[in-house]
């Protein structure tokens, strides 16, 4: 019969194996998922009409969070066209929401925040070419 120190020991070794493991495995993860986020964000700001109105977008909520209604004010674009290019952000996983209806106030995902890096890359091409 295992002491308690030796049951305990032993189960630190599997979770510790077990994270070991996983940190390969998600560091694999991140390899293949590279080309998606390239090309997804690719999709949603260099190859369609709003894309620049989106970077916009994004660039002010990398600032702070904002609602509808502010981005509007601040990037000085119509309030439908704001919820529009929400709605395609949101869609592609790119920006989340807090609140509901008017007060709703978006702000970066998770997925963007993670491959922020690659946004940048590109917005700054983008820039550059124009």
């Amino acid at each position: 019969m295992l002491s308690r120190k030796d049951a305990t020991m032993r189960t630190f070794d599997t979770v510790s194996s077990y994270h070991n493991h996983r940190t390969v495995e998600d560091s694999n993860q991140k390899d293949t998922e590279l080309p998606y986020a390239k090309n997804l964000l690719w999709m949603v700001f260099a190859n369609s009409r709003g894309g620049q109105n989106r970077i916009r977008m994004v660039l002010a909520l990398k600032k702070s969070p904002l609602n509808a209604h502010q981005l509007a004010k601040e990037l000085e674009l119509n309030y439908r066209a704001i919820q529009h290019h929400i709605g395609v952000l949101e869609k592609n996983n790119l920006v989340s929401h807090v609140g509901e209806k008017y007060g709703t106030t978006y702000f970066l995902s998770t997925f963007l925040e993670v491959n922020i890096a690659i946004f940048d890359e590109l917005a700054a091409n983008l820039y550059r070419d124009k």
